[in-house]
This record gives C-alpha cells, sequence and structure tokens, in this order.
C-alpha cells in the first residue's frame, strides 16, 4: 500500500542532522537491547518471563511465519488483541518485515469491525478466538465477504474457523521460513521513514481520524526521552520495572508497554486494568513505574484496600491521555508518596509537554510542564483564526512542531495540510496559554467550548474545581441549549462513595472559589459512572446530546400545560 503523506526528503535531511532522528527501525532497537541485556527479563505476564533473548527469538520466528504467509512491506495489519505478549510480537514482527499496524480495540465488535477493516483495506487481521464472552472469530467469519482486500485471518488462541490460520502456526518455526524470511530482507528491507502505525483519534468529537507514523516519528522521541530521564533518575532507569494497563490498543498505551525496547526495562503487562489487580501486581512485581489516564488513577487511589499493599516500590507516576485535575495529583503525591509528572500530548504528536522531576509543587498540579525543547518540539499559542500568533500569557489554540508529529492523517492529505501552516506547524484543537515559567496551562478543547450569550468558557476550568470538592469523584461539564443565551453550563457528577450533593452545594462552593457566576453550571445531572472512550477520555458529545434531548423532552412536556 502506499501512502500519501508530508514526508520530505528535505525533512528527513533535517531532522537527521540535527541529531533528532535515530534512522533505527524498532527492530533495531530490540537488536541493541539484546546486545546489551540479552538475559534481561523484558516481558512479565501472569508470572511468564521473557528475556530480550527470547523476545527477539519469538519476534523473528513470528515475522518468518508472517513472510511465509504471504504478508508484505507495505500491507496493513490489524491486530485486535488484549494485553498479551502476542499484541508486542505482532508489533515487532510487523515492524521486523516492513508492515503497518493498526491496533483495533478489543470492545468493538461487529459494526466497528468491519467499518475499520473496510476504511484500512487490511490485508490482514489478528484476533482472539473468544474473548470477554464474545466471539471474534465468527464475527470476522460473518462479515468476510463483505471485506474483499482481507486475505488472512490469524486466530490466537481456540481454534480456526476454516480459511483462517492459527497464531500457533503461524510462529512454529522451520528452515524454510528462516530463510524465506532471510531472502525477504534483502530484497525488502524495512526503513525507518516508512510508515509503520496507523491509530486512530478516540472520536470524542465525532468519527475518528487515522493517523500515521513512522519508525522515526513514533520512536526517536522516546529514545530521546530516555535520554533525558536517566540523567534525572541517577542511574536508576536500568532497574525500572514499568505496569503496562492502558490497552495497548490505544497509542498511550502502545508506547508506554514498548518503551520497554527503548530503554531496555522491564514491563509488567495487565491483560485488563482493575484497580485490585494494580495492586496486587506492584505489591508482587516491585512496580517502579506506572501511569495512567485520570480515569484509571482515580479508581486506583479510592481503592478501599489501598493501604492493605505494600507499595514502597513506586518511584513514579505519569498521567497524560486526558486533562488531569489538580485534586488527583494531590492525592497521588499525599498517598503513594511517589514523584508525579503530568504530560500532555496526543496521537499525532506522542507527547507536548511534560512536567519534570525537580519542578516545584506549583507546576505540576495546575499545568502539564514545558515544551520538550531538548527532543525539538516547539509550542506555539494561535488566535481563533489561527492567523496570529499570540504572546505569553494569552490564551488561544495549541500549535507543535517536532520530530514526533504524524506524516499524515490516512487517506485524507487535505484535511492533513489544513490542520498545519505554511511552515508545517500542527494546530491540536486544543485551547491553553503559556505562563510567566513557560509552562503550559491547558483550557480544554476547542469544540468543547461552552458559549454562553457570548462569552466564552472552557470546561476544564470548572472541572478541576468540581474534581477537588470532598463529595466529587468524577465531573464532566458540558453545555446545553438555551433559547436565550444560546447555551448554558451544565455539570455531571459522579459522587464519591456514600455521598450526595446537590446543585446548591456546587453553587455555593464556586461562589467560595471565586468563580466568575456565568461560569457557575445551571443544571447538574447525578450519574452512578461517566461514558468513556476505550481509553478513558470522557465522551463529552454524547453527554451534550443527551442532555440537550433530555431539556426537548421536558420543554415538549411544559408546553402541553
Amino acid at each position: 500500500m502506499k501512502f500519501e503523506t508530508m514526508l520530505t526528503p528535505q525533512m528527513i535531511k533535517d531532522m537527521t542532522e540535527q541529531g533528532y532522528w535515530a534512522n533505527k527501525t524498532f527492530s533495531e532497537y530490540l537488536d541493541e537491547a539484546v546486545e546489551k541485556a540479552p538475559d534481561k527479563v523484558a516481558v512479565i505476564y501472569q508470572d511468564r518471563k521473557i528475556t530480550f533473548q527470547e523476545l527477539k527469538a519469538e519476534t523473528e520466528k513470528l515475522a518468518a511465519g508472517l513472510v511465509d504467509l504471504g504478508i508484505q512491506k507495505g500491507d496493513m495489519v490489524s491486530v485486535q488483541l488484549p494485553n498479551w505478549p502476542e499484541m508486542s510480537l505482532y508489533t515487532l514482527a510487523l515492524a521486523r518485515i516492513g508492515a503497518v499496524i493498526q491496533p483495533m480495540h478489543v470492545v468493538y465488535r461487529e459494526r466497528e469491525i468491519e467499518k475499520f477493516l473496510s476504511f484500512c483495506e487490511s490485508t490482514a487481521v489478528v484476533i482472539p478466538y473468544e474473548y470477554g464472552g464474545f466471539n471474534y472469530a465468527q464475527t470476522i467469519e460473518g462479515i468476510r465477504t463483505k471485506l474483499h482486500q482481507l486475505k488472512y485471518v490469524i486466530v490466537v488462541g481456540g481454534q480456526a474457523l476454516k480459511g483462517m490460520v492459527l497464531h500457533s502456526d503461524v510462529i512454529k518455526p522451520s528452515p524454510e521460513k528462516d530463510k524465506k524470511l532471510k531472502e525477504y530482507l534483502k530484497i525488502s528491507p524495512p526503513d525507518a521513514n516508512d510508515v509503520m502505525f496507523l491509530n486512530f483519534t478516540s472520536g470524542t468529537e465525532g468519527d475518528p481520524k487515522g493517523f500515521l507514523h513512522t519508525h522515526n516519528t513514533l520512536l526517536s522521541n522516546i529514545a530521546k526521552a530516555t535520554e533525558m530521564m536517566e540523567s534525572f533518575s541517577g542511574g536508576k532507569i536500568a532497574s525500572d520495572v514499568m505496569m503496562a494497563h492502558s490497552p495497548m490498543t490505544h497509542t498511550f498505551g502502545f508506547l508506554n508497554t514498548h518503551q520497554v525496547v527503548l530503554r531496555k526495562i522491564t514491563v509488567v503487562l495487565m491483560e485488563k486494568y482493575s484497580p485490585k489487580a494494580a495492586l496486587e501486581a506492584i505489591q508482587k512485581y516491585k512496580v517502579t513505574n506506572m501511569s495512567g489516564t485520570p480515569a484509571h488513577l482515580i479508581g486506583f487511589l479510592n481503592h478501599p484496600d489501598l493501604n492493605k499493599y505494600d507499595l514502597t516500590s513506586l518511584r513514579s507516576i505519569g498521567t497524560g491521555g486526558a486533562a488531569c485535575p489538580i485534586q488527583l495529583i494531590n492525592e497521588i503525591k499525599e498517598k503513594l508518596h511517589c514523584t508525579v509528572s503530568n504530560a500532555y500530548g496526543m496521537g499525532e504528536n506522542i507527547v507536548h509537554t511534560i512536567t519534570l522531576p525537580g519542578d516545584p509543587p506549583e507546576v505540576v498540579f495546575e499545568t502539564v510542564g514545558r515544551p520538550l525543547t531538548a527532543m525539538g518540539v516547539g509550542l506555539r499559542i494561535y488566535d481563533e483564526k489561527r492567523e496570529k500568533e499570540l504572546p505569553e500569557g494569552e490564551e488561544g489554540e495549541i500549535a507543535f512542531w517536532g520530530p514526533s508529529l504524524f506524516v499524515g492523517y490516512f487517506k485524507m492529505l487535505e484535511l492533513t495540510k489544513a490542520t498545519r501552516t505554511a511552515d508545517g506547524w500542527f494546530f491540536t484543537g486544543d485551547v491553553g496559554r503559556i505562563d510567566e515559567n513557560g509552562c503550559l496551562r491547558l483550557g480544554g478543547r476547542k469544540k468543547e467550548m461552552i458559549n454562553r450569550g457570548g462569552t466564552k468558557i472552557f470546561p476544564l476550568d470548572i472541572e478541576n474545581l468540581l474534581h477537588s470538592h470532598p463529595k466529587i469523584e468524577r465531573a464532566a461539564v458540558v453545555g446545553y441549549p438555551d433559547y436565550r443565551l444560546g447555551e448554558k453550563v451544565g455539570a455531571y457528577v459522579v459522587p464519591r462513595e456514600g455521598q450526595t450533593i446537590t446543585l446548591q452545594e456546587i453553587e455555593e462552593f464556586l461562589n467560595e472559589q471565586k468563580v466568575m457566576k456565568y461560569k457557575i453550571p445551571e443544571r447538574l445531572e447525578i450519574v452512578k459512572e461517566l461514558p468513556l472512550t476505550p481509553t478513558g477520555k470522557v465522551l463529552k458529545r454524547k453527554l451534550e446530546k443527551e442532555l440537550a434531548e433530555k431539556i426537548k423532552k421536558e420543554t415538549a412536556k411544559n408546553d402541553e400545560f
């Protein structure tokens, strides 16, 4: 498959000469890890331990099997697996032969599976036979006649239905397969500037967009970050044990997990996240580092048995993937006594800004840190029309430039161009301002902005305050239609266990916080949980639609009298 991208020979030359792109493929990073630490445990999964040497051997066997099956350089391969070792193996093996991995969330069902496989023109798909009570093999069998480009279906575990092949057969070694792989790689070796990864935005604002990354754009950033972290860790990186519980099908979880190869550390894979399982894993495997979205960490910190586990091995917790409440960062430091880093990024640009060890508490609590200038990352703030760059202190749309910037939206080159300035800066769609210390303070998503009678309100400001209320576990603020003002402010709230809260209490609390009157929610919806994407982001559009429909029905009922 050929990809239309923004990648140019000049860009490759510039990034290489400036030292931002290492021009190494994922396989080359694995080779380095094996050379330096062959017997070190790379992956732990349910007491199964895989060394770097074993990881490479399994990767090579799988790569040979994929080539023997017929998968070639540039082929799109969708992989719909939980956080199993096989997910990492397919990532590394596909990178080894120059194919493109397209992760699909395991929660997707027939409609989404068909849509993604069709749009991506996937040559192959890798699935569990059955997982979580859902039969993936039978689902694929039912839609396969609609997917004319789909040649191969690989099943992990269970049985292979007619026309499908078992993973255990693909990875089964043979001299013939090994010979075929060597011959193939002589003719079609992967290049660090080949597209290797297609993933999709979370779709919180409509249909998700597919963003493309090369080995260089996806991995060089992590490699550079490792060098920087080494200087802050005092040589402790080599002993890191990272817990990976975010879905590897999401870019955040994907990169979190595969740091194991670039950093040469140990990763503990969690098939499915639960606060209790996380606590048990930290204690059992002496986990030193973990990361998660606010949704993950809130459940973790509020677990009733938190204090019953030995969590002293934890040195740092990173958060990202969604706006992080200030109260949550405070709780992490108070309850776990470890370093907290707050990062900002997205699939298109990976990591944009981050707080660092040694930053004062107010920087970690109130900002998402400074741009990673050592890695070539730049930060600008633009006005609403995307024409004028704004000075320090003024709020506007955040623009990004750097070596980790995606090379294009899949099948959407014109849209890709529309999201960039003439000199290549990417408009993120997020709003923020740069403070006097050079740190980024987030305001929220442009499309989440509430327009109350001409006054612009960003939900994140109010949500951060609501999360500091002792009775509130989680909150989401959205706009709802109003005849006179256009929109008003509404709040969805999940109370803490055993607590109740009223709109009046929220109003009084926000008044105490000196919040401007027009920002205070005028409607409260109490819910047991918020609707989330598979990666832990609140589905604001769903809440807005639900609230609008509720108000419409209430209005219609009142009109009857």
